[in-house]
């Protein structure tokens, strides 16, 4: 029978943890119109919960994590927290939306990780799932992991949509020409312009 040791209980308590983490510093750092925050922010939330943070640590209490693999989890979820938290304190104030809304920011960023990379949030929220994955390497992780990469593939991709019908058109698509989607392109010029610095 397998019996959890504290270090395995400590990781998998932030494997699970950090989803809690986004639901709620996401609802501080958001901009939403009304109470209602929208289809994106109830999909988000239902997702880190129920194919997030219930089914990782229930799994976690019954597969043994390998110090190989806790180690690399561990490495992953690291990069995962500052990207997200680095995002985070970069769009504070500057009123992004909720992912798969309407809302359009008032300007462009390319502070911070929007230097590199367009949807820095999303990527953190793919390690997450990464880190649960390389942790407990399972079917079912497995499919939590592609299920997301899909999922907010989509979202970045509306919201882009939503960017491309805005008066944001012309300067996002100049962006867009030099910065990736999830990965940097480092063929291309980072540097910011002066309308998209803090």
């Amino acid at each position: 029978m397998f019996y959890p040791t504290l270090p395995h209980l400590i990781l998998l308590f932030f494997l699970g943890g950090v989803f809690i983490h986004f639901i709620q510093a996401g609802a501080r750092t958001l901009h939403f119109k009304s109470e209602y925050a929208g289809p994106g922010a109830m999909i988000a939330q239902l997702m880190f919960m129920f194919g997030g943070v219930i089914p990782i640590w229930f799994l976690g209490l019954y597969q043994a994590i390998h110090l190989v693999n806790g180690i690399f989890a561990a490495c992953i979820l690291v990069t995962c927290i500052a990207l997200y938290e680095w995002a985070r304190h970069t769009i504070w104030g500057r009123r992004f939306g909720v992912g798969w809304g309407d809302h359009v920011p008032d300007e462009l960023c390319e502070a911070g990780p929007y230097r590199y990379i367009r949807h820095p949030l999303y990527l953190a929220y793919v390690l997450a799932y990464l880190a649960a994955f390389v942790a407990l390497p399972h079917w079912f992780t497995g499919i939590l992991l592609m299920a997301n990469v899909a999922l907010f593939t989509h979202a970045a991709i509306t919201d882009e949509r939503a960017i491309a019908e805005s008066p944001l058109a012309a300067d996002y698509a100049a962006y867009r020409s030099r910065t990736g989607m999830f990965w940097p392109k480092w063929g291309h010029s980072s540097f910011p312009s002066k309308r998209g610095q803090a």
